[in-house]
């Protein structure tokens, strides 16, 4: 066999997906739950039952550019009927001085009509930045709920808001649309989602992906569904995943691996991630440098004239 064949088989290997069996996940979900019901005997505290499980993903490589938010579709909702769920809507009328409460009564009402009942409270953008921009207010909307949505069409508004402590503690809003014919579908779709922060300052990726009181064939489906989606979501796919464990998100150690790889990992190579806004601005850059080309200036900077294509290079100066 050449060196060629030899590469070209090398790189085949390497682009195949590991199938994680189904039967090595349940085994690792009853493991784990039993040794976690013989450490909580005798507790009765919410906070020992109520927590949920998070899929630990190792990488041989950390992922070059700036950390960025994914989220994942998941078959069952770690969401239950228990959990608070807050909704953050767009302004019938923007400005800090307009009432808000029609804005929340136009969304109440229009989420009752579409038979929506996991919603528990609606807050406008306006009422976002009025009633709750001062630290100790945000501090307490962040701690009231348990989930967060935010209406599409104002999430890139709605993120800056929140500020650090939706991040710390998790409660980063998903976006889901409002401006669709089935409401409720809309809503339930969105809380089956997970969201979780991929950074650029360690190899390990903590993935949220069932709750403690959920059946253990409901967390396999989970965690298959998650296992099928890593080959996009982690940079370098993979070939890039050196283990995944399935552990407590809380303060335990137990965790059980349900993936090593044995390879070495130095043949792994990482893409760059870029962010949507870093997407943005290579965009407008491309524009402006087009622009120029165009352009005609003096030695001192002065414009003199436009060289060729004279409305294009208007139109890049509208856009």
């Amino acid at each position: 066999m050449t060196e060629k064949e030899k590469t070209k088989k090398s790189k085949e290997a390497s682009s195949e997906v590991p199938t994680v069996m189904r039967s090595t996940i349940l085994k690792a979900v009853e493991a784990m739950q039993k040794g976690l019901q013989e450490k909580g005997k005798g507790k009765k505290s919410m906070l020992d039952i109520d927590f949920k499980y998070t899929l630990q993903v190792g990488m041989f490589k950390i992922p070059k550019g700036s950390g960025r938010l994914h989220k994942v579709l998941l078959p069952h909702s770690l969401i239950d009927d228990m959990d608070e769920v807050c909704l953050f809507v767009k302004d019938l009328e923007r400005g800090t001085k307009k009432d808000f409460q029609p804005t929340k009564d136009h969304f109440e009402d229009a989420l009752k009509a579409a038979g929506v009942t996991r919603i528990n409270r609606v807050v406008p953008v306006n009422e976002l930045k009025t009633e709750y921009g001062p630290f100790e207010a945000k501090l307490k909307l962040c701690q009231s709920f348990d989930v967060f949505l935010a209406d599409s069409r104002i999430y890139t508004r709605v993120m800056p808001l929140v500020g650090k402590h939706f991040l710390k503690r998790k409660k980063l809003p998903i976006a889901v649309k409002l401006d669709c014919e089935d409401l409720n579908e809309a809503v339930a779709k969105a809380l089956r989602y997970t969201i979780y922060r991929q950074n650029n300052c360690g190899n390990v990726i903590a993935i949220d992906v069932a709750k403690h009181t959920m059946a253990q064939e409901d967390i396999a489906d989970n965690i298959e569904s998650l296992l099928g989606q890593l080959e996009k979501e982690i940079p370098g796919g993979w070939a890039n995943i050196k283990s995944i464990y399935v552990k407590p998100a809380k303060d335990d150690p137990i965790s059980i691996p349900i993936y090593l790889n044995a390879d070495s990992g130095q043949n792994v190579k990482v893409p760059k991630v870029i962010s949507q806004k870093e997407k943005i601005l290579q965009k407008k850059r491309k524009h402006l440098n087009e622009t120029l080309e165009d352009l005609s200036f003096t030695e001192k900077g002065k414009f003199t004239g436009i060289k060729k294509k004279k409305t294009q290079g208007i139109k890049y100066f509208i856009e």
